[in-house]
């Protein structure tokens, strides 16, 4: 004779093992419905980050006076500090970027922002401390063929004793919201090699200090649409275009696709202040909606601000 369960106890052992199995399985169950929207938050979290901090970034390098407000038909621009910030998911920021790349590049700067003004002519800026051939390969690498002509900008960070900034047009030779006849900045004929900027025969305004830059920059809301049940959410991508030069006739619309890049998907909140040009600090903010699991009609808003001061 061999001992072994009796039938009551086997049916004992099989009802405790379904209760626990039946517990099991709704715990396992909560968990995981409880991990789907964590997931999206999380998702949906470090997508605004990402995608303030790119726009920080590049925004830290704005030329104050020229960040305007378009809307995406090409009307007339804006002053953004002009613009409510309440009323930005149909614009477009359009701006120009000092040449913070080939000034950081190497351990000599690209140019050194300082022109020596007693060894300068109206076609002339003699900046010592500069390797101007280093500027040009940083700016040749990252802006391809077609960019050539980078543009001097002068008292970037002074109140533009010498721009007209009442007037409201966008021109492309002189960048930002400007009247006629200013002289805020200057296309170069050479960055060359050495420490000389050559500029077209033009009157300039004497100053010391100058910044370089060789790029236009826009943020451009694109694919809007619904999203959801309900009657939908509106919601569409936010896009950044780079690399043109509106002093040459360039404009953002135009811009190749291998100089777009994608800042955000399913965006539904995008807002861009700044109180004054004569003040630095640019606030912005981004809130994204994330799908809760795939196929699903409902979603995690999350939203991001950042305050870029120079």
């Amino acid at each position: 004779m061999k001992k072994a369960f009796s039938l009551i106890e086997l049916i004992f052992v099989i009802v405790v093992l379904g209760i626990v199995a039946s517990i099991g399985a709704d715990t396992i169950a909560q968990v995981f419905k409880n991990t789907i929207p964590q997931k999206a938050t999380n998702i949906a979290a470090i997508k605004t980050e990402l995608a303030t901090q790119q726009l920080a970034n590049r925004l830290s390098y704005a030329v104050p006076w020229s960040i305007v407000a378009k809307n995406i038909n090409g009307s007339t621009p804006q002053q953004l500090g002009d613009v409510a910030a309440n009323d930005m998911n149909d614009k477009v920021i359009e701006w120009i970027g000092v040449d913070g790349d080939s000034f950081e590049a190497t351990a000599t700067p690209g140019w050194s922002g300082y022109c020596d003004a007693p060894n300068s002519t109206a076609t002339n800026c003699s900046t010592p401390g500069s390797a101007l051939a280093n500027t040009d390969t940083v700016i040749k690498n990252l802006g391809g063929a077609g960019i050539t002509d980078a543009i001097a900008i002068f008292d970037r960070y002074k109140e533009l004793e010498g721009c007209n900034l009442a007037g409201d047009q966008y021109s492309g030779s002189t960048v930002g919201l400007i009247g006629t006849g200013t002289q805020c900045a200057f296309p170069l004929t050479s960055t060359g090699g050495g420490t000389n900027l050559t500029f077209a025969n033009v009157p300039k305004r004497r100053a010391e200090i100058y910044s370089l830059a060789w790029s236009a920059y826009a943020l451009v809301p694109i694919n809007e649409r619904n999203i959801g049940g309900g009657g939908g959410q509106k919601v569409f991508d936010l896009e950044l275009r780079y690399g043109y030069q509106p002093w040459k006739g360039d404009t953002f619309d135009a811009v190749p696709l291998t100089q777009r890049q994608t800042i955000a998907t399913n965006v539904s909140v995008f807002k861009v202040s700044q109180n004054s040009i004569a003040q630095d600090d640019i606030r912005l903010k981004i809130c994204v909606k994330q799908p809760i699991g795939t196929g699903s009609t409902d979603f995690i808003s999350m939203c991001k601000e950042k305050a870029v001061t120079r």
